[in-house]
């Protein structure tokens, strides 16, 4: 990466911060923020709306024309760290604490039921290739980083790059074991689990028969 094009994500990475902090700003007030020309603003803006991370709305301050203020998608919060993962550890060491191991199922379980009734319609009616490409959505909805692809046998290798839950996994292993399960009852089939981040994969990777 050259200097300038590194200086130029600098810029776009302390715009976003900008508007972290003090919520929606005009060009004129971002330019004025970052000591830089409102053109050279309005640049990297333009480049940050192409790659959904900010939107402009036209808001009336006063008299006279409408500003137009800059302000964060939600992709873009998602860039900035969020620590709910001690906040889930906690949780469940509470329910832990009050009711004990069964306590704990109870919750995954009660979860897993959820996901269910959020997967099921969107899985049901199709064949068995349009709903293994289904569930890969809907994983990488929730940030899973999920693939698919079919093997010369007809059945199919689902891998999960990334764990959003990981934090969870490694403490708690009736997240992978219920995950499975979701999965197998969204299916409707029985699933083989061939390798798992929480002990010590680089993948979360399953077979699914063809039928």
């Amino acid at each position: 990466m050259t200097l300038e094009h590194r200086e130029q994500g600098e810029t776009r990475q302390q715009i976003l911060g900008l508007l972290r902090r003090r919520g929606p700003m005009t060009a004129a007030e971002l330019s004025q923020a970052l000591g830089i020309g409102a053109v050279g603003v309005r640049q990297h803006l333009a480049l940050l709306e192409r790659d959904a991370l900010t939107h402009v709305r036209a808001v009336r301050r006063g008299v006279g024309r409408p500003s137009h203020l800059y302000a964060l998608t939600d992709q873009a919060e998602a860039l900035f760290p969020k620590r709910y993962d001690r906040m889930a550890l906690d949780a469940i060491e509470f329910v832990e604490t009050l009711g004990g191991a069964a306590a704990v199922d109870h919750l995954f379980t009660h979860r897993r039921a959820k996901l269910a009734q959020q997967y099921l319609p969107r899985l049901a009616g199709k064949p068995r290739v349009a709903q293994v490409a289904e569930l890969a959505r809907l994983l990488n909805e929730q940030g899973y980083m999920a693939d698919w692809s079919q093997e010369p046998d007809g059945s199919f290798t689902l891998v999960e790059h990334n764990c959003p839950v990981d934090c969870v996994a490694r403490e708690y292993a009736q997240t992978c074991s219920h995950e499975l399960m979701l999965y197998e009852e969204v299916l409707g089939t029985p699933i083989a689990r061939e390798e798992s981040m929480s002990n010590g994969g680089t993948c979360c990777r399953y077979r699914i028969p063809a039928i």
